[in-house]
């Protein structure tokens, strides 16, 4: 037979611990049932539109940083922004080389780090290659066929912004990465007040666990913002 041990509080009373447990427990279960149960219902409908709303933008700035796992070496750093629907640039460094890129239509100019001249590829549209993908088109990496697994964690304050934040397990749409890697696991910062990705933190792996895998940090900010991107001056062809 069960025989509850005895605890003492403050006013000199004692009271049963398996009382107080077995309450704390109940209370816990039953806010993890509504929580759980409002926030999963909510949660496709709420990534939905702050996916929709992402794309959907005219301009915003953005950071990404990528890295292979267990090293500290970051593969590629840069910032940049994007005006829909065809003008972007970039600037920072890719596998430690300092890289500058501005695309306007269907031109690409690129910045030689050693004489500080700008080179023109005419009729080159960098940024819907592979090469560069997850640099000059953040976006591409939201690209999905479906989520099968979606959670809601809670919420976390980000920058100043009030987010939700959400843990996926998605299948993407990217040739680049879907021939080096298996499995993806995503966690998305959504803004409250305004429904877009504000951060996401992406882990690419593969399936047999052999290393090798892929962290992707991406940062989205300025949406709709009037900003300027435009051809460089001293450009050689």
């Amino acid at each position: 037979m069960l025989t509850p041990r005895w605890i003492f509080l403050n006013r000199r009373k004692w009271v049963p611990a398996i009382g107080i447990t077995g309450g704390l427990i109940i209370l816990f279960v039953l806010f993890k049932i509504f929580f759980s149960g409002v926030s999963q219902a909510d949660s496709e409908k709420n990534l939905e539109a702050a996916l929709n709303n992402t794309f959907a933008s005219k301009s915003f700035r953005f950071m990404v940083e990528s890295k292979l796992v267990g090293e500290n070496e970051f593969y590629s750093k840069v910032e940049g922004e994007r005006v829909m629907p065809d003008k972007v640039h970039i600037k920072g460094t890719v596998l430690k080389t300092p890289v500058e890129f501005t695309q306007t239509d269907d031109n690409t100019y690129m910045k030689d780090p050693f004489s500080g001249k700008w080179l023109s590829l005419k009729g080159n549209q960098l940024s819907k290659s592979e090469l560069f993908i997850t640099e000059l088109n953040p976006l591409a990496n939201f690209n999905f066929k479906d989520i099968p697994e979606i959670q809601l964690m809670g919420e976390e304050r980000l920058d100043g912004e009030e987010c939700l934040v959400y843990e996926l397990k998605p299948n993407i749409v990217n040739i680049f990465l879907e021939e080096q890697f298996d499995q993806f696991f995503y966690t998305l910062w959504i803004d409250k007040e305004e429904p877009v990705i504000r951060q996401a933190r992406i882990r690419a792996d593969r399936a047999e666990g052999n290393g090798g895998g892929l962290e992707i940090l991406i940062k989205f900010w300025d949406f709709n913002k009037n900003l300027d991107i435009a051809v460089p001056g001293d450009t050689l062809n």
